[in-house]
């Protein structure tokens, strides 16, 4: 092992790497048919999201899992059935696009793993097994990353989250909170460095060329997709890793669509170019 000078190419895999951010309902499934097909999408355990892929869709592959014993496993070969799986869809060569829906879902699995099933039980465990955890969690993103995949992404609910603990006397709705991927401990903040694109999807009010909410024929308001790419306000699981030059011509704000995003930094890379 050694370290060594990363090619260009390199750099191009990773922004096809991506984690989408967003509250449930905010249409994070339907964003991600957008990418290039034919597409493969796992469903982690207690992910539902699969209801909004038609089933009659040539060019999409949709895993769930089902529990065909009706007796449940333990969370570790949950965890190690999820990546067989994986591996081999990726192995397979079929797909130019693979997502896993419900990261937070696969996080709860790995804590309980760690923590003998106390974590989903709601007990008390060693608060060292968190960072067993954040690596098992962090490894797996890892291994399904290093592909040859064009591009490999992965959905996660967003929460707001208190900024710091409660001082002595204060109420808890009175500690300033931030929007991040809603997933336990450290681990919201520590997933950012593991991706160069990772985006918050939320439903905002379409307008008409006169700012004006357009709406529909019933009266009520017409809601559109929304990729925040970067940190703004009170959200702050958004951001783009690249040169500092291209990254800051993307606009904070694209279309929830695959093709915006990609034709977006391409535009960026050629004004750099320029």
């Amino acid at each position: 092992m050694s370290y060594i000078t990363p090619p260009t190419e390199i750099a191009a895999t990773r922004r096809r790497r991506l984690l989408i951010n967003g509250r449930s309902g905010s249409r994070k499934t339907t964003s991600i048919l957008t990418s290039p097909g034919p597409i493969a999408i796992i469903n982690y355990p207690g992910e539902l999201g699969y209801d909004t892929v038609p089933d009659n869709q040539p060019d999409v592959y949709k895993r769930v899992w089902a529990d065909e014993t009706g007796k449940g496993e333990s969370a570790g070969k949950v965890v190690k059935a999820i990546e067989q799986e994986a591996l081999g869809i990726i192995a397979s060569g079929k797909y130019r696009s693979i997502w896993f829906e419900g990261f937070h879902h696969f996080v709860s699995l790995v804590m309980d793993d760690v923590t003998d099933g106390a974590y989903l039980r709601g007990e008390e465990f060693e608060p060292r097994q968190y960072g067993l955890a954040y690596r098992m969690a962090l490894d797996h993103i890892t291994r399904m990353s290093n592909t040859n995949v064009p591009v490999i992404g992965w959905t996660c609910w967003a929460e707001s989250k208190a900024e710091r603990a409660k001082r002595p006397g204060e109420k808890a709705e009175d500690v300033p909170k931030k929007v991040l991927s809603a997933l336990p401990g450290q681990l919201p903040h520590q997933i950012m460095g593991r991706f160069s694109v990772t985006l918050y999807q939320s439903l905002k009010p379409r307008k008409d060329k006169a700012g004006l909410t357009v709406k529909n024929e019933r009266g009520e308001p017409i809601y559109d997709a929304t990729w925040q790419t970067r940190q703004q306000g009170d959200i702050l699981c958004a951001g783009l890793k690249g040169p500092k030059e291209i990254v800051e011509r993307i606009p904070t704000f694209l279309p929830a669509d695959y093709n915006e995003l990609d034709a977006a930094w391409a535009k960026a890379e050629k004004e750099v170019r320029k």
